[in-house]
């Protein structure tokens, strides 16, 4: 008996870099993340669920990176995101969702003590995230505020086109006649579930050797409940 087929890996693997992020009307941003930062700037990103926030925080690392500069990357939505706020420093700290911080006393005294040691200590932080109503402690608003504020323009049909050419890119898959025009017509508004649709697609059309098509995209979506 033959042993069952695989599915095939992705390949080029998808890499969030600012060099593959669809800007749209948020050109200024990508530039100010990529190349703008300076040396103990605070800067604070916010933007809707689904907007591509945690591609430019992961971006925005391997920017830092590139450049040879000590950075620490710390996602606020894991439960551990108090104690590695304790531990995070060196030239730059970016905290994706640090919105999620909120709501909770523990982690918000440690993002409140962390911002007044990084602010001592020189280092550059990024928050990229939603809006900081969540927070309750004052002082932590305040020194939330005292951050550069940046906001995520959702994208315009004209440029979710071109994230979807993109991915397929990406991907290095086929994009059959009419699919990219229904996945603009049915397909999630929003960039991270849009991508995780065209990634889905992908996944079965490497798997199954065929192309992406109509029939391929309306079975994804009715998988996903969007259809």
């Amino acid at each position: 008996m033959s042993a069952p087929q695989l599915p095939l890996a992705l390949s080029p693997p998808r890499r969030p870099r600012f060099a593959n992020f669809i800007a749209g009307d948020n050109g200024l941003i990508v530039r100010t993340l990529r190349d703008g930062l300076e040396p103990g700037q605070w800067v604070r990103v916010s933007g809707p669920v689904g907007s591509g926030r945690s591609h430019l925080a992961l971006a925005t690392v391997a920017g830092l990176a590139e450049r040879n500069l000590r950075c620490v990357f710390v996602p606020g939505a894991t439960p551990a995101a108090a104690a590695l706020l304790e531990a995070a420093g060196g030239d730059w700290v970016v905290i994706d969702d640090y919105d999620a911080l909120g709501n909770d006393d523990e982690r918000e005294r440690a993002l409140f003590n962390a911002l007044n040691r990084w602010r001592a200590e020189r280092t550059g932080v990024v928050l990229i995230g939603g809006d900081r109503s969540a927070f309750r402690l004052p002082d932590l608003r305040s020194r939330l505020g005292q951050a550069a504020h940046l906001v995520l323009r959702p994208l315009d049909d004209r440029s979710l086109e071109a994230l979807v050419r993109q991915l397929v890119e990406d991907y290095g898959v086929v994009a059959g006649r009419g699919v990219i025009d229904y996945l603009m017509r049915h397909g999630p508004r929003a960039v991270a579930p849009l991508a995780v649709l065209v990634e889905r697609m992908s996944q079965r059309a490497l798997a199954e050797r065929r192309v992406l098509s109509i029939p391929l995209a309306r079975s994804c979506l009715e998988d996903a409940g969007e259809a």
